[in-house]
């Protein structure tokens, strides 16, 4: 079973950007409760969160609590102030850069698409060296959700269904770009195309792949999770992941195998 982090941007001592009764940790922490709710109801994933209250956590604190639980992903929330409009994410600069695009694109696109009856400006997807983004030793994404100084936007983070909503999409995004499997599936047949014991290679398969048009997922696992599987596709339907195997098998891949 997957695993993933949500991390709520600021709390305790740290109050983020304020305007009037809003504060950011109030607002980060709802949305991660929303999502961690969406996801653990829906799909077959393991969520922690580095916190559930309202507390401090320095940044380091945050670092390792994400390492600790040797996630494959992680999401860290916050809202943006300087009166402007809409939402934008953030990436690494640095490590697995293909891999971290490609994961923002899925997540961002579907996230703004699910929000397009509110008509959120779509403010791009980027990259910054954020302490997180940096030192995290998994894939992640920093989401900078509306701004608290824009009267508009204030209303939609004072308005719990949006705010439901907001945590929905995100809570989506991350499950179909990560290939998250549906609670209510029955057998899932998981198609792994190679095991490796540096990312790297892990992250050269995937490449290799993606020129193939199938695209693929890295996870960790093993008792210390020093292994990473290149996972391309995850079927309830054993002919569906019979046929993938097959063309995956046709690049050259003959360990490949349906697990």
């Amino acid at each position: 079973m997957m695993k993933m982090v949500i991390d709520p941007g600021h709390g305790g001592e740290d109050p983020g950007v304020v305007a009037g009764q809003l504060r950011e940790k109030d607002l980060t922490l709802q949305l991660a409760l929303r999502m961690r709710g969406y996801l653990t109801s829906r799909y077959r994933v393991h969520v922690y969160m580095t916190r559930t209250t309202d507390r401090t956590l320095r940044l380091r604190e945050r670092v390792s609590l994400i390492n600790h639980h040797y996630a494959d992903f992680f999401c860290s929330l916050h809202i943006n102030s300087g009166k402007g409009h809409g939402l934008e994410s953030y990436v690494s600069k640095s490590s697995s850069l293909d891999q971290s695009i490609e994961v923002q694109h899925r997540i961002h696109t579907k996230v703004i698409s699910l929000l397009a009856p509110y008509k959120i400006m779509d403010r791009g997807m980027k990259q910054a060296d954020m302490y997180l983004l940096h030192y995290a030793m998994v894939p992640g994404i920093h989401f900078e959700c509306l701004f608290i100084d824009t009267v508009d936007e204030q209303r939609y983070l004072q308005n719990h269904s949006f705010m439901t909503k907001l945590g929905n999409a995100m809570g989506e995004g991350i499950a179909k770009a990560l290939q998250f499997i549906p609670r209510r599936a029955g057998i899932v047949y998981r198609i792994i195309a190679g095991s490796f014991n540096q990312r790297e290679q892990a992250v050269a398969l995937q490449k290799y792949l993606r020129l193939g048009g199938i695209d693929s997922m890295i996870m960790n696992v093993g008792a210390s999770h020093q292994c990473y599987q290149v996972q391309a596709g995850a079927f309830q339907v054993r002919s569906n992941a019979e046929a993938r195997l097959q063309d995956i098998k046709d690049m050259g891949f003959l360990d490949a195998y349906i697990g």
